[in-house]
């Protein structure tokens, strides 16, 4: 499996014209509303997928190689990778170790997810952020996935999720997509809590840096989008 930054995405779903991107530009102009709206044209849904690399099981699951497959052409799925990756680079067997000893508490993942409960408590992690937009304030719903106890049952739920997550959010009224999602993960029995309103660019902006500050990168996995494949 191929991952990207969603940095360099964003750039290429912004450019004028298809492939013909230069560096990554400053993040604060690059993540600017009208170029995060690009990304609709791309993908429906977005998801962010938080997990330290002790949480084996997820981690696991990734290494594995078929989240691309699992979340389809029109679900972004987003995760924190420990390395840098402006370019295509691959995800197996040896990737996401270098973070394994990184506290807690200072995890990108564990802070991105602690920021969309700032003053409430914080569900436990691993799990999946749902996200409403990428370009406006927003809400998320939130799915813990930590009692899931090895990959094959991580990888069944996620297949399951992601399939509703595509099908609600190619169904939805406009404005009732996280309602509508809600109501049909309670129905199916799964766990989720619906955070505060947020500035998702703001959200991205804060996460960059502290990936970054670890020498990593938010990613996404390629071929999904057309772009970059």
């Amino acid at each position: 499996m191929y991952v990207l930054s969603l940095a360099a995405l964003i750039e290429e779903a912004a450019a004028d014209v298809r492939n013909q991107t230069g560096n990554i530009r400053a993040l604060n102009e690059l993540l600017r509303p009208e170029n995060l709206r690009r990304l609709r044209e791309f993908a429906r849904a977005y998801c962010f997928l938080a997990f330290h690399s002790r949480d084996v099981e997820v981690a696991d699951y990734v290494r594995a190689g078929t989240l691309a497959d699992d979340s389809g052409p029109d679900v972004l799925v987003l995760f924190t990778l420990d390395e840098p990756a402006p370019i295509a680079v691959p995800v197996g067997a040896d990737s996401l170790r270098s973070w394994v000893d990184l506290d807690v508490g200072v995890h990108p993942s564990y802070r991105m997810v602690r920021a969309l409960f700032d003053g409430r408590p914080m569900p436990p992690l691993p799990g999946l952020v749902v996200l409403d937009d990428l370009a406006e304030e927003c809400e998320a719903l939130y799915l813990p996935l930590g009692e899931l106890d090895n990959e094959r049952a991580v990888r069944q739920r996620l297949r399951r999720v992601l399939a509703l997550i595509g099908h609600v959010s190619a169904t939805a009224k406009p404005g009732k997509y996280l309602d509508d999602l809600g109501l049909e993960l309670y129905r199916q029995g799964i766990e989720h809590v619906r955070t505060d309103r947020i500035s998702a660019r703001e959200w991205l902006l804060r996460a960059f840096d502290t990936t970054r500050a670890n020498l990593g990168d938010i990613v996404t996995t390629i071929g999904l989008t057309g772009l970059a494949s």
